[in-house]
């Protein structure tokens, strides 16, 4: 019995030895398991951060390549595009402004289509990137930012294009003066005004007190919106808040900490104070007041217009003087029942001899200097150019105006003035009546083309919604925008209006209250709907710089 007992127990103690020795060779193979694991994760974790590494490599080589760009000095040009000799002359000052960068020296790889710099060290050691440029064609231009730590490498890079600069087209409407957009109107887009501080004026406040006054005036407020329109888009004024802080109007109510002010379910606070009234999506105080292409007289050269009307080019040449003359005043008064009545003076008018033309077509014609036509029932087709006193030689000579009525015409083409120095409202002004039919193609870079002149755009859409639309840019001195009107482009106000402490202001809608001289008849009030399209061009005409644009959304990243 005793013997059986302690076989027994024999044969337990060799079981557990086993089962002991199995669990040690299962831990043995698990700890095994989990260094080698470990080993890859702190491997993975090093390769993770080195590919982060090298990628913020690339993306600072991505900043350093845009900064080449933004200081490269490019001519400018008064042709609405670029040219292939003007493209290459670009990407070659590119070069040149690469291989002259401290860092560069002259090391940069140059062949005929692509630039590299040597790598230079980026934070961190075993870590660097390059900068490299490529044309994938004429006018576009590929950087890319490439990032090394150690072996592992990054890309980054978007491309760029060579164009003319086109600033000014991101906006709606853009004006060196106040702006009052009221009488139904939707703006989809942004607006802006450089009004009492652009840059131009320091000649003037140095020689005129009148305009230094009007910069401390504490009454002018720069925009006013009414609730009956708004503007999906932003406001952007010069002034800063501090600087408006002591005037008697406000564009919106402001907390103790200068931001807007919300009630408890998030509306904003509009109080009756305010200039703005209607919906917008934020005012941008403090935009710098450089002067965007377009905004200066001298960014204005209309030559070629000009020399399209010429007979030895092909053209129409002058319009023959009409023998029919009518006596109108401007501005003028309004009848009894609402309507206008031309030939009724105002306080401060201006009596005119229009020279009369009914129901003619017109093909790349000028209208000479002081004619003071009314149009009629007529088409325009190509280029009508009106002259003046300026800039472009056409041997009109000095002190010579034109005020020109059209009466229910259509537009087959794009109307151009002279360059006349300053702004003469009356004696310089583009007055559409009746209703104007705009038949330009979708591609047209401008409409009008008229600075310094007073552009006033009565309705344009007899019936609110039909196929009736102005595109491209609208450019005046003053441009006022009345009735239906749609418009697919932006409308430039140029002339600096900072001197004037009444008036002057560019209208978007019918509106009396604003101390201009316009009177306000039934054909005045209607829906108008402005859409900036920035993708366009600016026109032949307007001088501006040639830049390298990135195009935001090409960004890419690559292994």
């Amino acid at each position: 019995m005793k013997l059986i007992i302690k076989s027994t127990r024999l044969k337990y103690h060799s079981f557990v030895l086993i089962i002991s020795m199995v669990f040690i060779a299962m831990f043995g193979a698990l700890l095994a398991g989990m260094a080698v694991i470990t080993g890859t994760n702190v491997q993975i974790a090093s390769n993770q951060h080195k590919a982060n590494s090298a990628l913020s490599a690339a993306q600072s080589a991505l900043e350093c390549g845009r900064y080449i760009v933004a200081n490269t000095p490019l001519p400018s040009t008064s042709i609405n595009i670029v040219t292939v000799e003007q493209a290459n002359n670009a990407w070659n000052t590119l070069c040149s402004q690469v291989q002259g960068q401290p860092w560069v020296a002259g090391q940069a790889i140059q062949t005929e289509n692509e630039i590299i710099t040597p790598s230079i060290s980026f934070g961190q050691a075993n870590t660097s990137f390059q900068v490299k440029f490529y044309r994938s064609d004429v006018n576009t231009i590929r950087l890319e930012g490439i990032g090394c730590d150690g072996q592992i490498e990054r890309c980054a890079g978007i491309n760029m294009k060579i164009t003319k600069d086109n600033e000014v087209l991101q906006y709606a409407s853009a004006s060196r003066g106040r702006m009052w957009i009221t009488g139904d109107s939707t703006i989809h887009g942004d607006i802006y005004s450089a009004w009492n501080l652009s840059k131009s004026q320091l000649a003037t406040l140095a020689t005129n007190p009148s305009a230094l006054a009007t910069m401390t005036a504490p009454n002018i407020s720069p925009f006013n919106l009414p609730s009956d329109s708004e503007i999906l888009g932003t406001i952007n004024i010069c002034w800063s808040k501090g600087q408006i802080e002591d005037k008697t109007w406000q564009l919106e109510t402001l907390d103790e900490h200068g931001e807007p002010m919300y009630d408890e379910n998030g509306n904003k606070i509009i109080s009756p104070e305010d200039e703005i009234q209607g919906y917008n999506e934020g005012i941008n105080y403090g935009v710098p007041p450089e002067n965007m292409s377009g905004m200066s007289i001298s960014d204005y050269d209309t030559t070629t217009y000009y020399n399209t009307t010429r007979a030895e080019n092909g053209g129409g040449g002058d319009i023959t003087t009409s023998g029919t003359t009518r006596t109108e005043y401007f501005p003028h008064g309004i009848n009894a029942d609402g309507t206008n009545n031309y030939q009724k003076s105002v306080s401060g008018s201006v009596t005119l001899t229009r020279h009369v033309y009914t129901d003619q077509t017109f093909d790349n014609v000028r209208l000479k200097a002081s004619d003071n036509a009314l149009f009629q029932n007529c088409t325009f087709n190509g280029v009508l150019f009106v002259d003046c006193s300026g800039n472009v030689v056409t041997g009109v000579g000095t002190s010579k105006y034109n005020n020109i009525r059209f009466d229910n015409c259509t537009f087959n083409s794009t109307t151009v003035t002279n360059t006349p120095q300053t702004l003469n409202w009356q004696k310089n002004c583009l007055y559409y009546t009746g209703s104007a039919t705009f038949q330009n193609e979708t591609s047209s870079e401008a409409t009008i083309l008229a600075p310094h002149f007073n552009v006033n755009l009565g309705n344009t859409n007899p019936v609110a919604g039909t196929e009736n639309v102005l595109r491209g840019a609208i450019v005046g001195g003053i441009v006022d925008v009345r009735g239906n009107a749609e418009v697919f482009g932006t409308i430039i106000s140029m002339a600096d209006t900072s001197m004037y402490t009444s008036g002057y202001v560019t209208n978007i809608g019918a509106t009396l209250d604003d101390g201009g001289s316009e009177t306000v008849a039934i054909g005045d009030v209607g829906v108008i709907n402005i859409t900036p399209d920035s993708d366009k061009m600016l026109p032949n005409g307007i001088t501006s710089p040639i830049v390298i644009k990135p195009l935001q959304n090409t960004y890419c990243e690559n292994l």
